[in-house]
């Protein structure tokens, strides 16, 4: 199954072409879940998306300013794990996801819809 983020605004994100209100995370194979609220991203949700065995993981941080952070204990085990972790504004976030897609990379994205 193709996947693709469409496009993301405050408050929401469309995932072809289906529109979500929540936090969400997006898999390189199709697979989407809801995401609780959450502005720290630590290793426990890092080591939740290593399960999957990931190439990439990408956070979308918000629309606008970022307000997710990304902890450096989490980033630390990405990196151990040998897998590319990209921060980035979820405009920007969304992005990267489909270019890793289109290039048939096994990557995961984490998309934050608020500020």
């Amino acid at each position: 199954m193709t996947v693709e983020i469409n496009s993301t605004r405050f408050g929401e994100v469309d995932i072809n072409g289906k529109t979500y209100y929540s936090d969400m995370i997006v898999w390189w194979d199709g697979k989407i879940e809801f995401l609780s609220k959450r502005h720290i991203f630590n290793n426990k949700e890092i080591s939740r998306l290593l399960k999957r065995r990931p190439e990439a993981i990408i956070i979308g941080t918000g629309q606008k300013g970022g307000i997710v952070k990304v902890t450096d204990g989490a980033q630390k085990l990405a990196k151990a794990k040998g897998v590319k972790l990209f921060i980035d504004q979820s405009p920007d976030a969304i992005d990267i996801f489909n270019g890793l897609i289109a290039d048939n990379k096994k990557a995961v994205a984490v998309i934050h819809v608020t500020s």
